[in-house]
């Protein structure tokens, strides 16, 4: 009888044990905000929009295991949604992965950010639009040319300009300062030509490289990336379909106190079957600076004339202008307002990150120019 009791004591406390020692959390922001922008010196379109939109809204479930010895098992679902109307991406639509963590650093195996988001400003984290950041320039390959049609203006992403799919992704342990990362990924994105094939063969061996490499100590901190992906079945389309994107970028920053500065420098070129390359450089200036009780975020970015085939694009660059103040209610809670001018060269069609979905906003034709005046509210949990 005692032995009976003893085992149904210890069959019930195994559950609430192995539910000890794995650690969840929920965390996450809403942020959300009312835009007014103005487009002018379009072909087509101009006038004005007022419209509610979301700075990447999430709830994310994140926890650790102990797995002993230094190591731990770890994972994360990150899910998106929209507060202004109720949409969502698809479950998991965010940095996804599960993974172990140790003395060898981290890898994990999932969904995740790579390439665009190294030397970003800070409205990403901020009340202040999330359409403003400067991924709006350089995250795009622009010009008249395009990137498979002559004469035609349009973008083309770098590294997707967000998460990349079916990724491998190893961070090393940080060294006095000194810390790097390498990802591999199958297949990028999903869609045609972008995403894992299911088809054999030669045909189908689409994939990403991707490194980085940091250094960040006191009030300094510096940075290197690469990318380079071929997209799934690039060896089987046709003439001037898009083939792959290779880019590289340079960042750094100094924190001086009472305001920041930092510089990026990036350079990324598509390149199609059987030619019609396209090629940009691009930088931007991000500062911030402590104002009473808030921030103050200033940044300016700029896309260089694209060359295609090593020919340079004439008037296919564009400037963006960004000003904005953050101010904290409480320690999660914060109100913003910011203001971006966006002008495109003649051949040019840069546009407001996430403008087409979560900005609620069409793309804009060559040459139109873009202003935007933005409130928000952000609440992180």
């Amino acid at each position: 009888m005692k032995k009976s009791l003893l085992a149904v004591a210890v069959a019930a406390a195994l559950p609430a044990f192995a539910y000890a020692q794995t650690n969840v959390v929920l965390s996450g922001n809403v942020k959300t905000g009312i835009t007014q922008t103005k487009y002018s010196n379009g072909v087509a379109n101009n006038g004005n929009h007022t419209a509610m939109n979301d700075g990447s809204s999430r709830f994310i479930i994140s926890g650790s295991e102990d797995l002993g010895g230094g190591l731990k098992a770890i994972f994360q679902v990150d899910n998106r949604f929209r507060p202004d109307d109720g949409g969502t991406q698809s479950l998991a639509g965010g940095n996804t992965f599960v993974g172990l963590a140790g003395g060898f650093g981290t890898v994990r195996l999932g969904k995740l950010d790579t390439y665009y988001y190294f030397g970003l400003d800070e409205h990403g984290a901020r009340a202040t639009a999330l359409q403003h950041s400067n991924t709006s320039i350089l995250g795009y390959v622009n010009g008249s040319l395009g990137t498979t049609t002559v004469g035609t203006a349009n973008t083309a992403t770098v590294a997707r300009n967000s998460r990349l799919n079916n990724v491998i992704r190893w961070d090393s342990p940080n060294f006095g300062g000194l810390s790097g990362g390498l990802t591999y990924s199958t297949g990028a994105s999903a869609g045609a030509g972008a995403g894992e094939g299911a088809g054999m063969g030669d045909g189908n061996k689409g994939q990403v490289w991707s490194a980085n490499i940091g250094y960040a100590a006191g009030p300094l901190n510096v940075g290197a990336a690469y990318f380079d992906e071929k997209v799934e079945g690039y060896k089987t389309f046709a003439a001037g379909s898009h083939e792959g994107t290779q880019a590289w970028r340079v960042f750094g920053g100094y924190n001086f106190g009472m305001f920041k500065v930092g510089l990026v420098y990036d350079e990324a070129e598509v390149s199609s079957v059987g030619g019609g390359d396209v090629k940009r450089g691009a930088w931007s200036l991000p500062v911030t600076a402590k104002l009473g009780a808030g921030t103050l975020l200033f940044t300016y970015s700029q896309a260089m004339d694209a060359k295609y085939n090593g020919s340079k694009d004439s008037n296919s660059g564009a400037k963006m202008y960004v000003v904005g103040y953050d101010y904290p209610l409480s320690k999660r809670t914060s109100v913003g307002v910011s203001y971006a001018v966006l002008n495109n060269d003649s051949n040019a069609a840069y546009g407001y990150f996430t403008g087409a979905a979560p900005n609620n906003l069409t793309s804009p034709t060559a040459g139109q120019d873009q202003k935007q005046l933005h409130l928000g509210v952000r609440h992180a949990f």
